[in-house]
């Protein structure tokens, strides 16, 4: 939560001008109602003032059209945050589609072999966090405070989504071709350090 006299205090506005602003604003009255408040506050007169309280949504709303230095690197700042969070989201629905693969992959092999090996998929996916992450699945969040059975990708940045993913879519590759784990856990070694000197 913010309010109209801070807003008024960091872009550099009169008071009255913010709650005129607020008062003019184009939104819905069910968004108005979710994200300001107004009410009143005592200046150093004594006297009643108004003042209208906001959340982080109301604000954003707010401010999308002030103008000035100010109000300009307060919207780069959150087309730069959108575009990062647009990534990030992508990068979760591609590693999705890698998973698919590397589950094939490993589904071939079994097939392949005819081995009965019901440890096999928790295998090659902790492969791909023990490198990636420099732990395996569980033990990674628990040591990052989060339930062993959550769904870790949903806690991992971009840079790390993006190794995972690019490890995942090799194994799978690796897999299909025969090589043996050792051989992949190299080859995957290899191929982490090359993408994190690239992301450096």
């Amino acid at each position: 939560m913010t309010d109209s006299q801070r807003v008024a205090t960091v872009f550099g506005k009169r008071h009255a001008d913010v709650l005129r602003a607020i008062e003019s604003l184009d939104c819905s009255p069910e968004f108005s109602q979710r994200n300001f408040a107004f009410a009143n506050y005592i200046d150093e007169q004594g006297k009643k003032r108004p003042l209208v309280q906001m959340t982080q949504d109301g604000f954003t709303f707010l401010v999308m059209g002030f103008r000035g230095k100010k109000a300009a690197g307060f919207k780069e700042a959150f087309i730069a945050e959108f575009n990062r969070m647009k990534q990030w989201i992508e990068s979760r629905a591609h590693i999705k589609h890698d998973q698919h693969r590397l589950n094939d992959a490993v589904k071939l092999h079994l097939a392949r072999t005819g081995k009965y090996d019901p440890h096999a998929y928790a295998r090659e996916n902790n492969l791909i966090y023990l490198i990636a992450l420099g732990n395996k699945r569980k033990a990674w969040l628990v040591a990052h405070g989060y339930p062993e059975d959550d769904e870790i990708r949903q806690h991992l940045n971009e840079r790390q989504l993006m190794l995972v993913d690019e490890l995942l879519s090799e194994n799978a590759v690796m897999i299909k071709l025969g090589m043996p784990y050792s051989e992949r856990k190299i080859k995957l070694e290899q191929s982490a350090l090359y993408v994190l000197r690239q992301q450096a």
